[in-house]
């Protein structure tokens, strides 16, 4: 577990920095109105793009993972085809879904080029089929081949490409959202190279039983996965229709501030989503707090003083998007005492994801997309994006106790600080084992 999530928080860190490296130079060298629309249009990106793969991706990490260590590398092809076939078929009713949310927001043929909308719909297939391939990366346990496309190259080809247009005096909103795409098929193709390597060229396997079970978690993951993107993106889209692509532009840069708090609070949820699929399988109840106690010892420990820094150095860390950014340090701090309460709730959302939960996590999430599409209006009105903040920092909290109290309930599980992550035994058994695999981490393995 540890070296995974060593290598899954790495990659994270270097994405996460490309990340900021890619923004800032496209804030830099675009005005802040066109830097707000391609950023705009990429958060509607992010938040369609995964949903062409109708949940098959949640699917695929559930019961690829147990197909692969099963030695049944035929019927996780097969689930594989299913999904990538889903995919392509999904992406027409999807780039519907994307011209509405930019005609409904900002109206096309006005604030949004209809070029603008066609981009963005071209890359709904090649953001589904890079979230399909992570999956399936991470079920085969290539855990960094599954994150190498998303977390390094989705920043990292975009952002040579926006340095080698601006040099060419060809940079624009259009050009940048298209470097943007070409990344995502470039990372497409070479996930698709990996699993093919791993897996093999087999003839895929698809029993009419596994089918129907894969569809039985997909078509609620589905729903619980759109009403997850918009909780994390939805205040964007709202502060950008409400207000302005300007406000929405800093409102944006400061969200992924915040959210650098919890990092390592995914890294921790990557990790642990495989292990939880297979001890839930084997029925392993000790095993399975064991590892929430782990994770939420990890969550915190390392949590808590990157929050404090967010906060404390955001004014600096704004500033590098250019003067006007600053002003958005108030939504910042707000927005990370939100993200706070994940670092405290622990990987809670790992065990809902991968035990058969899916119907309680989508009744909630369906409850926090409710309040947040509420909460953010009222505080627009109330308060300009530091009451948005407030507003999605509310929900954020509220949504984390709700997953608290389901995985008690309906496992008898234990997150966060209950979760007995403190327990003297258990934080010197992590001590112990961290420096044990501290020096194999840096060790090169014999060929």
């Amino acid at each position: 577990m540890l070296t995974d999530m060593v290598v899954v928080t790495f990659m994270k860190v270097a994405g996460t920095a490309l990340w900021l490296v890619y923004t800032v130079l496209l804030a830099r060298l675009l005005t802040a109105d066109d830097y707000g629309l391609v950023m705009y249009a990429v958060t509607v990106l992010t938040i369609a793009g995964p949903l062409t793969c109708f949940g098959l991706n949640s699917a695929m990490l559930r019961h690829g993972s147990v197909y692969w260590h099963q030695g049944r590398p035929a019927a996780l092809a097969g689930l594989l085809g299913e999904a990538r076939r889903t995919i392509v078929l999904t992406s027409l009713p999807g780039a519907l879904l994307v011209w509405a949310t930019f005609e409904a927001a900002l109206g096309v043929g006005t604030a949004v080029p209809w070029s603008v909308v066609a981009i963005v719909a071209v890359g709904l297939p090649l953001y589904g089929a890079m979230d399909l391939h992570r999956e399936t990366l991470r079920a085969v346990d290539r855990v960094l081949a599954g994150f190498l496309g998303f977390n390094i190259l989705r920043a990292l080809i975009p952002g040579l490409a926006a340095v080698a247009l601006a040099l060419a005096g060809w940079l624009t909103v259009e050009t940048a959202l298209a470097a943007f795409v070409c990344g995502l098929a470039v990372i497409a193709a070479l996930d698709a190279r990996r699993i093919a390597a791993t897996v093999g060229h087999l003839a895929a396997v698809r029993d009419r039983f596994e089918r129907t079970e894969w569809y039985r978690i997909a078509r609620p993951m589905v729903l619980a996965e759109a009403l997850g993107h918009w909780i994390a993106r939805g205040d964007v889209v709202l502060v950008g229709a409400l207000l302005d692509l300007r406000a929405a532009a800093i409102y944006l840069t400061a969200q992924r501030l915040a959210v650098l708090v919890t990092f390592v609070v995914d890294a921790v949820r990557l990790t642990l989503e495989p292990m939880v699929a297979r001890r839930f399988a084997d029925r392993d109840q000790p095993g399975l707090q064991d590892l929430m106690a782990r994770g939420s010892l990890a969550s915190f420990a390392t949590g808590m003083p990157i929050a404090l820094v967010i906060a404390g150095g955001g004014w600096l860390l704004l500033g590098l998007y250019g003067p006007d950014f600053q002003s958005g340090w108030a939504v910042l701090c707000i927005l990370t005492l939100g993200q706070m309460t994940t670092v405290l709730a622990g990987p809670v959302s790992a065990v809902l994801r991968m035990t058969g939960l899916e119907r309680p996590l989508t009744a909630v999430q369906f409850a926090s997309a409710a309040g947040l599409s509420a909460a953010v209006p009222a505080g627009i009105a109330l308060g300009g994006t530091e009451g948005a903040a407030a507003g999605a920092a509310i929900v954020t909290a509220a949504s984390n106790l709700a997953y608290l109290a389901i995985t008690r309930r309906r496992l008898g599980l234990r997150c966060g600080p209950g979760s007995g992550m403190f327990a003297p035994a258990l934080v010197r058994a992590v001590l112990a084992e961290t420096l044990r695999r501290i020096p194999t981490l840096f060790r090169t393995p014999a060929p």
